[in-house]
């Protein structure tokens, strides 16, 4: 069984580029509840935060205010 969740891009914070690793960017993730989304488990858990961080040369792949889906199913090990 997996459980899917529904969130939006809220916000890209860039931090500034290091010798070693180059720049690194913030992507904080939040629910979107749009046209009924997450209503599979929003009644019970209403909140999700999600927090991701990426280097410079990747922060492109995602867009603040588009909507990806995160698919959650239990591990085999």
């Amino acid at each position: 069984m997996s459980v899917t969740a529904k969130v939006k891009l809220g916000s890209k914070i860039q931090y500034p580029t290091t010798d070693h690793w180059g720049g690194f960017w913030t992507l904080n993730f939040m629910p979107d509840y749009d046209d009924g989304r997450n209503a599979e488990w929003a009644n019970a858990s209403p909140s999700l935060s999600l927090t991701m961080v990426v280097r410079d040369d990747v922060h492109h792949l995602f867009e603040q205010g588009q909507a990806y889906t995160l698919t959650f199913t239990p591990s085999e090990d």
